[in-house]
């Protein structure tokens, strides 16, 4: 294992290597007296992002630490408004998006203390992972009425599909590529989940969106 510059340890576990212990072995399901059923659709596939706040004076020295000891590479830096000042992050990303690690920054050192890590799972449906979600007892983070009045505004979306992203705080955005469908949990201690749709081949995270997110967090939503 090694250190990155924030403290977060990675560790480097070998996979197909005969006699040797496979890492995934651990997430294979015990015998069952019952045939499983069938996976739902909308459920998470699989990590789509991890997002890694880094402390103030090491974010610099984290996009290099991830570009030398991991091969990422990293892109340009994007500062996001958020409720206390600009939050800037940068994404480290492999070659064909496989591997995407977004790391952020806040406002001033005195958010050290405060900083809140995230893991984005990737669906094929968020609407339906969302209402799944909360049918199961979670809780997701509720997004200002406005937020919704400015994507009408923004973007032809169907009337019908406006409504239910606002009843289940569901963010969007597009770039040249698709389109993004995004929510998130509420908080629990530092640490939160959010779900992601990516459709035709959208690269983004979703930024213009982050501002709303932190505000719903800082004001107590989250």
């Amino acid at each position: 294992a090694v250190a990155a510059p924030d403290g977060t340890e990675l560790f480097f576990c070998a996979t197909g290597r005969p006699g040797a212990p496979d890492w995934r072995s651990d997430f294979v399901p015990g015998p069952r007296t019952e045939a499983p059923a069938a996976e739902p659709d909308g459920g998470p596939r699989r990590v789509d992002h991890l997002a890694l706040t880094q402390p103030w004076h090491q974010f610099d020295e984290a996009a290099l630490f991830h570009r030398s000891v991991l091969g990422l590479g990293a892109q340009e830096s994007v500062d996001v408004a958020e409720p206390y000042g600009l939050f800037r992050s940068r994404a480290v990303t492999d070659a064909d998006g496989r591997v995407r690690i977004a790391l952020g920054v806040g406002p001033a050192p005195t958010d050290d203390g405060d900083r809140l890590q995230h893991i984005a799972l990737a669906t094929d449906d968020v609407v339906l992972a969302a209402r799944r979600f909360v049918e199961a007892g979670g809780e997701l983070l509720a997004v200002p009425g406005n937020y919704h009045d400015d994507l009408a505004a923004l973007y032809d979306l169907p009337d019908e599909e406006l409504e239910t992203f606002r009843a289940l705080g569901i963010l969007y955005d597009r770039d040249e590529r698709g389109g993004f469908r995004h929510c998130y949990t509420r908080t629990v201690g530092r640490v939160f989940f959010e779900l992601v749709q990516r459709d035709d081949g959208y690269r983004g995270y979703g930024a213009r969106n982050a501002p709303v997110r932190m505000a719903a967090q800082r004001g107590g939503r989250g």
